[in-house]
């Protein structure tokens, strides 16, 4: 049976352990390669579809929860961007981020108030950079034209269109995902997000996202089990430059039970809201 970190709400966001039962039979996928004592080998080459490229489909869960043990995240080895975190994603920066002053502001002010007012606190969606740090974890589906991701966390869904097409240019409605793009350069796979709301939070601590933000993700499946994405944050409302994070996730396969997403309905029988406490 899987351990599933939940997220919950009273003064601020806590994360607390429960164990849950499991939702679907046992499945032993026979596609996932096995060592010589019948385990999975997460270390095998990375599989491709038909086309040759890495195939980035699986269910993936971040490395800093695998096994459903917290650990801090790896050192950045040099010349490699600091790995993000579910709490902060500059907390790896020793200076951390490049934000602009009243960026900086709106983000202890959001720590004040014990992040009481982030996404994930009311059930809605949170932003990429949550969703990627996420504990619960995402189900990618890869065909030629689309890439689905689809996370448990808040029952949330991307689209990123890898079909050719170029991102909107009609001044269209903003999106709480926004609107991504994708390419191949030899192995990876670059996408690109622009069309976000405005107002949005990059992790727990609230650091800030606005409308003029534009993402671009490098995905690159390393071998059978690992997945690195390298995260460029360019929104210069809230920040003085440009910064790149990592993301370290790895395939789910080793966890043969119930090593699908569960279903998380956030707002079903919600009672937390009328139970926090309002910070003065």
């Amino acid at each position: 049976m899987r351990r599933r970190l939940l997220v919950a709400t009273a003064v601020g966001v806590t994360l607390a352990l429960a164990p849950l039962g499991a939702q679907w039979p046992a499945f032993a996928d026979k596609k996932v390669p096995l060592k010589a004592d019948g385990t999975p080998n997460l270390d095998a080459p990375t599989p491709r579809t038909a086309d040759g490229k890495p195939d980035l489909t699986g269910v993936w869960l971040n490395e800093w929860f695998y096994g459903g043990q917290v650990r801090r995240p790896p050192a950045a080895l040099p010349g490699e961007p600091p790995p993000s975190t579910f709490g902060n994603i500059g907390a790896n920066f020793p200076d951390g981020l490049p934000m602009q002053p009243w960026a900086k502001t709106l983000m202890a002010e959001r720590k004040r108030l014990g992040s009481k007012d982030n996404p994930d606190a009311h059930c809605l969606p949170m932003g990429i950079m949550q969703f990627h740090e996420h504990p619960q974890p995402r189900k990618m589906i890869q065909t030629p034209e689309l890439l689905v991701i689809l996370y448990e966390g808040n029952a949330g869904m991307r689209q990123i269109f890898t079909d050719g097409r170029s991102a909107p240019n009609n001044d269209p409605q903003p999106w709480w995902y926004g609107y991504s793009v994708g390419r191949w350069e030899g192995d990876t796979l670059v996408v690109e997000t622009t069309h976000v709301r405005d107002g949005g939070w990059h992790d727990i601590d609230g650091s800030p996202q606005t409308d003029a933000v534009k993402y671009t993700e490098r995905y690159r499946r390393l071998n059978y089990g690992t997945l690195k994405i390298d995260v460029t944050i360019d929104d210069p409302k809230a920040y003085t430059a440009p910064f790149m994070v990592r993301v370290n996730q790895r395939l789910m396969v080793d966890e043969r039970v119930d090593a699908e997403l569960i279903e998380f309905i956030c707002a079903e029988n919600e009672r937390d809201v009328e139970r926090m406490k309002f910070l003065k």
